[in-house]
């Protein structure tokens, strides 16, 4: 292999996020990469021969050897070895569905050419509890759209840790009554740019007019999406169905306030799990 003194040759592990084809023959594909964050490259021939196997397929995780060249906008793909296809994310549709979802974050959030490991052991790891959901259910009770919901939960908890924007969630934002002190069948009123809520005591006495509301056990799990690991949260979270949505409509909330051009569109996998985006509408104060 000739490599031209401006090209820099790079051996790096990376999941496909996106895969498009090039002029009929070749593949240009965007992967989130361990030391380099967002990275795009061009896989020569990739169409027509065999040279790169299911290496390339969504979600696939693998070995990489590829060169870049300062300024440009495509490196070019050597070699790639798979190291975990996620094959079962392929055999159900919701879990492909919420597969392609994570895969839209990273696509808006994860930072080009910058070392991003946090996001990449997030992304792996969710994508392998998704893989290996069947046996996850099979330790617990809760259903296939109760682990939907949660496992995309924890996710968008996670990235809004990431990002910086750290909630103070166990704490009522105005008297500080901890959750666990209120009933739980009680309704709490969302603060979305001071990211938290506040009870119905100090709803009624600051006479705030919010439209987002939100459940204990909601709340609860919004703690547990901050403290576990990816991979268990599934397993630990309280929310029923509903309660999971409303979770997801919060966060949602949250994400397009907070994060800079997230409330430009939905994400479009959201449609393929029943879910309700809060886009296109208008970002506001309280959603």
């Amino acid at each position: 292999m000739v490599v031209s003194h401006l090209m820099k040759q790079r051996q790096d592990l990376a999941i496909v996020l996106r895969s498009i084809t090039y002029q009929e023959r070749h593949r240009i594909v965007t992967a989130l990469s361990l030391q380099e964050g967002q990275i795009s490259v061009i896989a020569h021939n990739a169409i027509q021969s065999r040279r790169f196997g299911g290496t390339l397929d969504l979600f696939t995780a693998g070995e990489w050897i590829y060169t870049s060249k300062p300024g440009a906008e495509l490196g070019r793909l050597e070699e790639a070895k798979t190291l975990r296809a996620f094959e079962g994310l392929r055999n159900d549709f919701e879990d492909l569905s919420l597969a392609s979802v994570f895969n839209e974050l990273m696509l808006r959030l994860a930072p080009k050419e910058q070392a991003c490991s946090d996001l990449f052991r997030l992304h792996s790891n969710a994508l392998a509890c998704l893989d290996e959901k069947k046996t996850l259910l099979e330790k617990t009770s809760i259903s296939d759209v109760r682990f939907h919901l949660s496992l995309l939960n924890g996710y968008l908890t996670k990235l809004l840790q990431w990002s910086g924007s750290q909630p103070r969630i166990l704490y009522c934002l105005s008297c500080s009554i901890h959750v666990e002190k209120l009933d739980s069948e009680e309704s709490l009123s969302c603060i979305i740019e001071d990211a938290g809520w506040i009870c119905s005591n100090c709803c009624v006495q600051i006479n705030r007019q919010i439209q987002r509301k939100i459940s204990p056990r909601s709340v609860f799990d919004f703690h547990l999406g901050l403290a576990l690991p990816i991979r268990k949260i599934p397993g630990f979270t309280l929310g029923e169905e509903a309660e999971q949505k409303e979770l997801f409509r919060f966060l949602e909330a949250l994400f397009i306030y907070h994060i800079p051009g997230f409330d430009q569109r939905p994400l479009k996998s959201l449609r393929f799990l029943g879910l309700e985006s809060n886009l296109p509408l208008q970002a506001t104060n309280h959603l």
